[in-house]
């Protein structure tokens, strides 16, 4: 189980890999989705750096006794604004959150990531609907934003 430095070290660490990934690609090529119906890059930055729900939720965790958090899966936030913004702007919306995230997962005392939260999404996962903080943490750290690395790699090349 990851205490709150590591989980911070691991989160600043998808950040700078997304920045990395997405340094190279044009404009142009960040706003053309592979094929219809697929996300672009654009959309997969945005759709990180939108969701008001990431540094909200983890707040809510630490100061509520298990409170419902309503994830839903797939939401894109994608927009014709959204499309005519630069990578750079928008990369600089989903630093700005995560390494926010980041910086509160870094100061949660080990009770505070003991904490659970009642997320119905988790029902089907190992961690099951009512995960700890720490576990919603590594949740989004290795697999939601795990994919979302996999997904922009391959958008790139």
């Amino acid at each position: 189980m990851p205490n709150a430095s590591e989980l911070k070290q691991q989160l600043e660490s998808k950040v700078t890999e997304i920045k990395q990934i997405v340094s190279g690609v044009d404009e142009e090529r960040a706003s053309q989705p592979p094929a219809t119906g697929e996300w672009c890059v654009k959309e997969v930055l945005t759709h990180l750096g939108v969701d008001p729900l990431i540094l909200s939720s983890f707040k809510q965790i630490v100061e509520e006794d298990t409170p419902f958090i309503d994830v839903v899966p797939g939401q894109s936030h994608f927009s014709e604004e959204q499309r005519a913004r630069t990578v750079s702007a928008i990369l600089d919306e989903v630093e700005t959150r995560y390494l926010d995230v980041a910086g509160l997962l870094g100061s949660l005392s080990p009770d505070q990531l003991q904490r659970k939260a009642h997320i119905p999404l988790f029902k089907q996962t190992p961690f099951g609907e009512y995960p700890t903080l720490e576990q919603w943490a590594s949740g989004l750290i290795n697999f939601h934003l795990a994919d979302h690395v996999n997904q922009l790699r391959t958008l790139t090349q």
